[in-house]
């Protein structure tokens, strides 16, 4: 098998196909919603906090169920029925996960860390999820709350660094200077103004772009 194609995908308004009732669904839906997705959720049964934010058939999966999907996810009570939900996804050319049945994977999910707007995944091209769990764990320690401060002070800065700028080579140069700097120990030192003057300083002292 080739391996994975790492990604990550805008899902605002785009609908979302969940073939549900078994291990995973509510995890599933609840983190397609997190992204604004669309979602339908095909399901015997739905629990009650979900049922005012999506699409509910409330059955088992039929033919067409995944007709305007962009993407869809099988977690059915019982995986023998993933293969008419892979046919109809292949078919229609849509990506599909079905929870622990590999064969019926166009994409799998990664083990995922979340720090604001800043998302480190971790894959073991599914060989071993409970391993990518533990090295996600590990990397949560290292990475927590103070990289999301920072991500955010960064964001402040870059459509000036983009107009300041316009050479790509020199753009990477200051970003990795930015990157760099102290402002991530004076943030977690609990300076975060003291930070955003670091990234300023940083950002002034760099070299003024070449006119032609």
């Amino acid at each position: 098998m080739s391996a994975y194609y790492p990604v990550l995908l805008r899902l605002d308004g785009r609908r979302c196909v969940v073939i549900g009732g078994g291990f995973g669904t509510a995890e599933r839906v609840s983190a397609l919603l997190e992204a604004g997705a669309k979602v339908t959720l095909v399901a015997p049964t739905v629990s009650p906090e979900l049922e005012q934010s999506i699409q509910w058939h409330a059955r088992e999966y039929q033919s067409g169920d995944l007709e305007g999907a962009f993407l869809a996810i099988s977690c059915p009570p019982n995986r023998a029925g993933n293969a008419a939900v892979w046919a109809e996804a292949e078919a229609r050319g849509i990506p599909m996960n079905a929870v622990d049945d590999a064969p019926h994977c166009s994409f799998i999910f990664p083990a995922i860390h979340r720090q604001g707007d800043l998302v480190i995944a971790v894959s073991s091209g599914g060989k071993s999820p409970a391993l990518a769990s533990r090295i996600r764990d590990r990397i949560a320690r290292e990475f927590g709350p103070a990289y999301a401060k920072l991500l955010d002070l960064l964001g402040q800065l870059r459509a000036e660094v983009t107009g300041r700028f316009p050479g790509f080579d020199q753009r990477r140069e200051i970003w990795y200077r930015l990157v760099d700097s102290k402002a991530i120990d004076l943030i977690e030192a609990g300076q975060p103004e003291a930070a955003q003057a670091e990234l300023r300083s940083v950002l002034e002292a760099s070299p003024k772009p070449v006119q032609k």
